[in-house]
């Protein structure tokens, strides 16, 4: 008897999670369609740096060198940033990746200040701090794309202070 109550009975609700789901088409085109404009760049920047005829060790090398290493770090950090990302179903877990992402931005944000600002010999070993800096300030830049694909405007924050060069 108890058998034919449970068919007369509407099945029971499924539990339903509270959170909305963030894994749509449109949030992963968006990473697509940025991380196309990010290797685009890259491809670019590394072409001009090998075909550039000038003079070895000229400014306009180290000026395109650096630009091609940026290049580099933003696109790795980005394509590294946006994997975690796009595995997130629900609002709350991209909001705990975008925590996580904000914490190394800005860890590397305070790294970069600390060392663009120490009083090293700025000539020794220029070259090497020179593709130091010009990859980390790439890898805060994939960061900061990834954040603003997540919903963060880590763009507020200026740059941090480097006496040394300014890389665009």
């Amino acid at each position: 008897m108890r058998q034919d109550n449970r068919q007369d009975m509407p099945p029971r609700a499924p539990v339903v999670w509270t959170t909305t789901a963030v894994r749509s088409e449109r949030f992963r085109q968006r990473i697509d369609e940025r991380h196309r404009e990010l290797s685009v760049q890259a491809k670019a920047r590394g072409r001009a740096y090998r075909r550039s005829r000038a003079a070895t060790g000229s400014d306009e090398v180290i000026r395109l060198r650096a630009d091609f290493l940026a290049a580099l770090g933003r696109l790795t950090t980005f394509e590294t940033a946006s994997v975690r990302l796009a595995r997130c179903r629900y609002e709350a877990q991209l909001t705990v990746h975008a925590d996580d992402l904000s914490r190394d931005y800005f860890e590397l944000w305070q790294l970069m200040a600390r060392r663009g600002s120490e009083q090293a010999d700025l000539d020794a070993r220029g070259v090497e701090r020179l593709d130091y800096f010009a990859t980390q300030l790439g890898r805060l830049e994939g960061f900061a794309d990834a954040l603003i694909l997540a919903g963060r405007n880590v763009r507020l924050f200026p740059l941090p202070p480097m006496p040394w060069m300014l890389v665009s």
